[in-house]
């Protein structure tokens, strides 16, 4: 039986969440994992009494855990960072005449009283039949990220004074100094807290499309959700959203919601439509319906444009002859605006391959010199707004200098870090 939705939610898929294990789009494995981890903890034996979720974004971490612990009548307190930030908004920020205020509590403090009331005191609105309590920690406080020894005195006084069972839910990061498995869960703090580590994997194309299957049998049945999508997609849509996320869970089930936002043929609904757009013949509706047939172009993370791809269209660019006129087939612009997220990661891997990727020296020091600006560009510290110009500089000079590219088989290497000292 499905309980009623509210539709008056933010989230789009709070609307879509799975009701029961049967709708869940998980490796039946890590849902056996976890369901035996959940049964052995309510028997409050310390060795079951600390649990790890590591994966990657999008693995589906933390609506497996909250969908079976709901299954087994769990009673599920998550913590939530506050925002520590006071706005004062009372002296319209005069700065001279602003009084002494108590500012609040540490994170720290704050984090110590969650593990410490919730354990220990019921809530108001909990149920009779619950089983248990379950803590659940995915948002880390950054104080204890910058200091672990804070985090893991935390876990000791946590452990002196209860034995209800908690979750913490660490995503996976290329960067190990954001990796919050690797900097507070290291492997002497695992073994002393008999810590249990399960490590989800990217989700199949097969799991992908159960759960986009699912969303739209509810957007078909349900009268309420269905006022707001236009349409459920083709087959052929669903097939290349799938491709497209990359094993991400939620960017696969976004992309669907957002496509089945949309017309049929692509264009915005009638009431959404501007006076000029609505006065459109019908002749360029047809055609507008042949072009999106004919282009069928990848939704959300377009599997072109990882960093091996983007690496490869800058390395060995194509062209196309467009008349007497010669051009790229791939923009240097469309690819930089694809890591605009980690800018300084792409140009530290362009310094540690550009060299044996070009055949002409003469080329190799056009390039060099290009790097040379575009370092200055990124190591300017008073202003964020230079990393954008700055892969951009170094993907166009990157293509543009390589008029000959070294077609031999060229592993790529790791990247490196370039740093500028001032004399």
């Amino acid at each position: 039986m499905q309980r009623k939705r509210d539709c008056s939610s933010g989230d789009l898929l709070e609307h879509f969440k799975p009701l029961q294990e049967a709708d869940l789009a998980i490796h039946v494995k890590k849902i056996e994992e976890l369901k035996e981890w959940l049964t052995e903890a309510q028997k409050l034996h310390p060795a079951t009494q600390f649990l790890l979720l590591t994966g990657p974004p999008g693995s589906g971490k933390s609506i497996c855990i909250k969908t079976l612990a709901k299954a087994l009548n769990y009673d599920v307190s998550e913590w939530t960072t506050p925002v520590d930030v006071d706005l004062f908004l009372d002296d319209r920020f005069d700065f001279e005449d602003r009084e002494n205020k108590n500012g609040r509590r540490p994170q720290k403090a704050l984090f110590d009283d969650f593990l410490y009331k919730t354990s220990r005191y019921c809530s108001l609105f909990s149920t009779a039949n619950e089983n248990g309590k379950l803590l659940l920690v995915k948002d880390f406080p950054n104080s204890m990220l910058r200091t672990p020894d804070e985090f893991h005195h935390s876990l000791e006084r946590y452990r002196d004074s209860s034995m209800d069972p908690i979750v913490f839910i660490a995503t996976d990061t290329t960067c190990k100094s954001l990796d919050v498995a690797y900097n507070l869960f290291p492997p002497h703090i695992m073994d002393n807290f008999q810590m249990r580590h399960i490590k989800f994997n990217a989700v199949s194309a097969s799991l992908m499309k159960k759960a986009i299957k699912r969303m739209g049998a509810i957007i078909k049945t349900d009268k309420e959700i269905s006022k707001q999508y236009q349409t459920v997609p083709s087959k052929a849509i669903e097939e290349d959203i799938v491709a497209s996320s990359q094993g991400d869970l939620r960017n696969c089930c976004l992309n669907y919601l957002f496509t089945c936002m949309k017309s049929e043929a692509g264009a915005l609904p009638k009431r959404l439509r501007l006076d000029n757009d609505a006065s459109c013949s019908d002749a360029k509706v047809k055609s507008s319906v042949s072009t999106v047939k004919k282009s069928s172009k990848h939704l959300g993370l377009d599997e072109n444009i990882t960093i091996m791809h983007g690496l490869g269209r800058i390395f060995h660019p194509k062209f196309i002859k467009q008349g007497e006129h010669t051009r790229f087939l791939h923009s240097p612009e469309s690819i930089a605006d694809c890591f605009l997220t980690q800018p300084s990661s792409i140009v530290s891997l362009l310094h540690s391959n550009y060299v044996i990727r070009c055949t002409d020296i003469l080329n190799v020091c056009k390039a060099s010199d290009m790097l040379t600006v575009v370092d200055a560009i990124m190591n300017e510290f008073r202003s964020d707004q230079l990393a954008p110009y700055g892969i951009n500089i170094a993907v166009r000079s990157m293509m543009v200098h390589n008029e000959q590219t070294a077609h031999r088989f060229q592993p790529i290497k790791k990247k490196i870090k370039v740093q500028l000292h001032e004399r």
